[in-house]
């Protein structure tokens, strides 16, 4: 609980700093957070990528540092027990990074990094993966990626298959 109290409150940080930006005159302040993201997320977590997967729902929130990159924090709940479970399952934080842009920035490719903590099995692991992105607007867009992630337990490596509509500030 007091994981996600922190990163909580880092998340409000890091919107007051956006604010507090925007506030100032742009050729007399520096920008510590270029924009912010929130996405509902459909997430598809299992074994392998041909294996048993568990749906799942949450919300993703980023903070782009600049035009490249951003950092994420995600919270995951999954349908074990017919969605009796605790709320947030699962809490990722991870760096995103677009390396390829296509079509005027209309169409993104990203690899993203991170680590995620299980609340029920209470473990952790980290993890890396693959994302495309298609803007449809300047604060609009839709996404989708792929992560494996390995765990510091003895559980075996599982992944995690998303689609994410992101709305921008």
């Amino acid at each position: 609980m007091k994981l996600i109290r922190t990163i909580l409150l880092i998340a409000v940080a890091l919107a007051i700093a956006r604010v507090y930006t925007h506030a100032q005159d742009a050729s007399t302040s520096a920008r510590f957070v270029d924009s912010i993201t929130v996405a509902p997320v459909a997430v598809l977590k299992g074994s392998e990528f041909t294996g048993n997967h568990t749906l799942g729902a949450g919300i993703d929130i980023g903070f782009g540092v600049n035009d490249f990159v951003s950092i994420h924090v995600a919270n995951y709940g999954f349908e074990t027990d017919g969605w009796r479970s605790g709320v947030v399952d699962e809490t990722e934080v991870y760096a995103k990074a677009n390396f390829a842009r296509f079509a005027n920035e209309s169409f993104v490719l990203y690899g993203k990094g991170g680590a995620t903590r299980d609340w029920q099995a209470q473990g952790w692991a980290m993890g890396v993966g693959l994302g495309a992105q298609l803007n449809l607007s300047q604060s609009i867009s839709l996404a989708s990626d792929y992560t494996i992630n390995a765990s510091f337990s003895d559980a075996p490596k599982y992944s995690v298959i998303r689609g994410l509509l992101n709305i921008s500030f």
